[in-house]
């Protein structure tokens, strides 16, 4: 199953749970942006051009994963599943999830691309958030064309190009918001777990999501054949 998250490349997002939220930030799904978009204004583009360069993102990893859900609403039922997650730069990620339940097995798995914070604009009319200082930088996506989000804040790293924490609002009333958490892996920062709190109409619920036994792909260079 494929889903375009709408929302451009962070590139440390990584999970099951972007994509499992964005299902229901989004319910209907992306809209096309326009190709004559206008540039962001120049603070949030400083923002988006660090989080497109971190020099801490890996060039792909691959993970096991385990991924906990419970609804604190009726039914009030928890799960926990597993699998496995892979990423490859810029912003491709696949996720196979096992013992699924009959009700969400079309989730079991999930290919979205997440492209380039600086293609966002295409998308998005991007500022910075009221809340936004220089020590807490905070973007805010709002959509050019109307759907169920009203915009989306992506609070950052100042010191590194990387996403801290994402909160969705919608039209209806709903909120949902995700928090990550980063492990330093050799030369790079990579997700180790992810915890999101969703909030609208009919449905609340928390999901967690833990990454194991990360394996980051080394870059493969070409060699010049000796005379």
């Amino acid at each position: 199953m494929a889903y375009d998250a709408a929302m451009g490349r962070l590139p440390s997002w990584s999970g099951p749970l972007t994509a499992l939220v964005a299902v229901f930030a989004f319910a209907a799904g992306p809209a096309n942006g326009d190709d004559a978009a206008p540039p962001p204004a120049p603070a949030s583009a400083i923002v988006l051009a660090r989080l497109s360069a971190d020099p801490r993102t890996p060039e792909g990893y691959s993970a096991s994963l385990e991924l906990h859900a419970k609804m604190r609403s009726f039914p009030f039922i928890g799960l926990t599943v597993h699998g496995t997650s892979t990423y490859r730069k810029p912003g491709l990620y696949h996720y196979q999830l096992q013992n699924l339940p009959r009700v969400a097995a079309k989730f079991d798995d999930l290919h979205y691309d997440l492209g380039d914070p600086t293609s966002w604009n295409a998308r998005y009319d991007i500022a910075m958030a009221p809340e936004s200082t220089d020590d807490a930088p905070i973007l805010r996506l709002t959509p050019r064309k109307p759907g169920l989000v009203m915009y989306l804040d992506i609070e950052t790293d100042a010191r590194r190009g990387r996403m801290l924490k994402a909160t969705w609002k919608r039209h209806d009333g709903g909120t949902i918001v995700l928090i990550q958490t980063y492990t330093a892996l050799g030369s790079a920062d990579v997700v180790t777990e992810q915890h999101a709190t969703i909030d609208i109409p009919h449905m609340r619920a928390e999901l967690t999501a833990t990454y194991t036994h990360v394996a980051l792909e080394t870059p493969t260079f070409a060699t010049v054949p000796e005379r």
